[in-house]
């Protein structure tokens, strides 16, 4: 396959290798780390290794998948290793065959959040088998086991409750909480009732996330799947062919890089009539959420999350739209948006695109003819 060669250059090849794959392999070294690297994995090696696919080459891209499953194996054992696999493999799948097909962008951002949500299914489906039919149940157990026999947990179930994000009741606080040397020991009332809040904790975030994290990210990460490696892979490409000179002809060429007719980022936009259906939904999640049954709960909650994740892309193309109009220098386009993201208020600037039209990118109403 011609888009994806072995490597694109040497240099390449091995940076490419060494951000995605050194990372993970690093944190899967202890069980606390671990668990960043199984976020890692998650949340963001899908969009890494596609950008170090077509920016790098196959293998940085196929070494830097078998590191997140590897460090996945380290974290959570053989069903780590079933759970990375059957995630991560069917998305580069997707990605490698939409490339090499040359679908058109937008086909190909509507195939990559369908695998994306496919692929988060079935690992909902796995986790609720391995779990016995209670997942969420199952997660407080699992972060209650691994505290017990971590020889920091105490410690950590201390930094845990002066951040406020678990709670001991009043009486156990005053004499139950000893520092010794490296951390902090705890009696075991006190460490029961802790454990206790962490597995109600952990119980009802599962179950809050799940169908959140699994439609938002989907939607985020099958965009960014496509948009992160053709915009990039382009401008890595576009430099290495200027580092190489020109060809002896004299005649520059276009360079052989596929872009699928992705439009600028700058100038994304939902039209009239689907914005204002993406924000009824947005609204209507919103309400749903607080609703009294659980199945109307979930439903509010992907209602909002699918919403909410279109408004945040419109966002970040608004943000983009304003720093190329004054000149920002690349790296700032992509740390601020990512800045703005974590913030919470890439939503809340697409919204204000979309009824303001500030970009001037949706042609005017035209006044209806009296009759």
């Amino acid at each position: 396959m011609k888009d994806f060669p072995l490597f694109r250059s040497a240099k390449a090849g091995a940076v490419g290798t060494l951000l995605i794959a050194a990372p993970l392999l690093l944190l899967s070294l202890s069980p606390l780390t671990g668990l960043y690297a199984a976020v890692a994995v998650l949340l963001l090696l899908p969009a890494a290794s596609c950008l170090a696919g077509l920016a790098c080459g196959a293998a940085p891209m196929m070494l830097g998948a078998a590191a997140g499953i590897y460090s996945m194996y380290r974290f959570a054992g053989q069903a780590g290793l079933l759970l990375s696999c059957a995630y991560i493999l069917p998305i580069l799948a997707a990605f490698v065959i939409v490339v090499s097909s040359r679908t058109p962008f937008w086909r190909g951002c509507a195939v990559m959040i369908g695998v994306h949500l496919a692929c988060f299914s079935a690992l909902y489906l796995l986790l609720q088998r391995l779990a016995g039919g209670n997942l969420y149940t199952a997660a407080g157990d699992a972060a209650v086991s691994a505290l017990e026999s971590w020889e920091a947990g105490d410690s950590m179930l201390y930094q845990l409750y002066s951040m406020g994000v678990i709670s001991l009741k009043d009486k156990l606080a005053r004499n139950s909480i000893l520092p010794v040397l490296g951390g902090y020991q705890l009696s075991a009332a006190a460490r029961k009732d802790l454990l206790l809040s962490v597995r109600t904790l952990v119980a009802e975030g599962t179950k809050a996330l799940a169908p959140n994290l699994m439609v938002s990210h989907s939607i985020l990460s099958g965009v960014a799947c496509l948009l992160l490696p053709l915009r990039f892979g382009f401008i890595l490409e576009e430099r290495r062919a200027f580092l190489r000179g020109a060809p002896a002809d004299g005649e520059k060429k276009p360079l052989d890089f596929p872009d699928l007719g992705m439009p600028p980022l700058s100038l994304w936009h939902l039209p009239r009539g689907i914005g204002w259906q993406v924000g009824a939904a947005l609204a209507a999640g919103y309400f749903l959420r607080y609703g009294a049954s659980i199945t109307v709960q979930t439903a509010g909650i992907i209602l909002y999350a699918a919403s909410s994740a279109v408004f945040m892309i419109q966002g970040a193309a608004a943000v983009n739209f304003l720093q190329k109009s004054r000149g920002a220098k690349r790296v700032w386009r992509v740390i601020v948006p990512l800045a703005l993201s974590m913030l919470s208020l890439l939503m809340f600037i697409g919204i204000f695109d979309q009824i303001s039209n500030f970009r001037r990118l949706r042609k005017p109403r035209e006044p209806k003819e009296d009759v």
